[in-house]
């Protein structure tokens, strides 16, 4: 349990990447992504908003390290990352980028998570 929760840390991680991505967020953006969180993660959604925010109130690190240190949970707990988790992952970091315009980072950040994911 304790490993499928720092793997829903981690999708708090790539989703304050998508965040950042788009130049910052505004406080409607972030109650978007609560709901999205809430919405894929049900009662686990708390680990991945308190990581959120976290690295948005306290950390603010760059997107390439926030991204980083997600791969890196990821890939400590890959024997628990299904194939489900993936697939929320994905769901997630999706629903943030419609929720900010998709831009151009975004969509590179997805690509690049998209291929990441394959190799876990």
């Amino acid at each position: 349990m304790f490993e499928t929760r720092e793997i829903h840390r981690a999708i708090g991680e790539l989703a304050y990447v998508m965040s950042k991505a788009q130049s910052g967020h505004e406080l409607d953006e972030k109650k978007a992504f609560f709901d999205i969180i809430k919405k894929e993660l049900k009662f686990e959604a708390w680990a991945a908003e308190s990581r959120f925010e976290i690295l948005d109130d306290k950390v603010h690190p760059t997107l390439d390290q926030a991204y980083k240190a997600a791969i890196h949970e990821f890939k400590k707990y890959k024997e628990h990352l299904t194939p489900e988790l993936k697939e929320t992952t994905l769901r997630v970091m999706e629903s943030v980028a419609k929720v900010y315009f998709k831009s151009e980072v975004q969509q590179f950040v997805i690509d690049r998570l998209k291929e990441d994911l394959k190799h876990l």
